[in-house]
């Protein structure tokens, strides 16, 4: 039988005690905002940069910020790359992705979408119910893929969703389900 070294036990209890803390966290912050989701102030902004920089990850900014300031808080683009005209005075929304990549004329070509689900979820972000996809869906904890088919159907029929609480309607989503299925979701505009 394969034992852990008393170093590799260690690393393993310290990784276990981070997660512990963070989802402590996560449930302090919840409960003590009224049953709001977000872990972090709503004025800061969680951007993704990735690509052709430096440093590629996930920074926090204050609004607004530009692709421009973006890049800059990933250590810049890579030598020798240039902006494309026109984007770097573009403005950047919350839990959105800076992708850059190169042209072979060396000039630095911007890409914006949404951070990756995983990640949204991992820092609390919730997901947009009247813009998620049912593989987005389905990484939420607690929606399988089967619930995922049944959310965007029901999506589908209303027109979009008013509030979070409309999932109700969702067979297999109780009251229980609603409740720990609220702080991973939100309702934005019905487009």
């Amino acid at each position: 039988m394969n034992r852990f070294s008393r170093s590799q036990a260690a690393i393993i209890i310290l990784l276990s005690l981070l997660i512990l803390t963070f989802y402590g966290w996560r449930h302090y912050a919840y409960n003590r905002q009224g049953g709001e989701s977000s872990l972090f102030l709503p004025t800061e902004l969680i951007i993704q940069v990735s690509g052709e920089v430096r440093n590629p990850g996930i920074y926090f900014f204050d609004p607004p910020v530009t692709v421009s300031e973006t890049v800059a808080g990933a250590g810049g683009l890579l030598p020798q790359l240039n902006p494309e005209p026109g984007w770097t005075k573009v403005e950047v929304a919350h839990a959105r992705r800076v992708h850059i990549t190169a042209t072979e004329d060396g000039l630095a070509r911007l890409r914006l979408g949404w951070m990756e689900v995983s990640s949204r979820l991992a820092l609390g972000v919730p997901l947009d119910l009247n813009q998620a996809s049912v593989t987005e869906l389905a990484q939420v904890p607690g929606i399988t893929q089967t619930l995922a088919v049944r959310i965007v159907a029901q999506r589908n029929r209303l027109g979009g969703f008013s509030k979070v609480e409309d999932i109700r309607a969702v067979k297999g989503i109780g009251p229980v389900t609603l409740k720990r299925l609220q702080p991973s979701l939100t309702v934005g505009d019905k487009d």
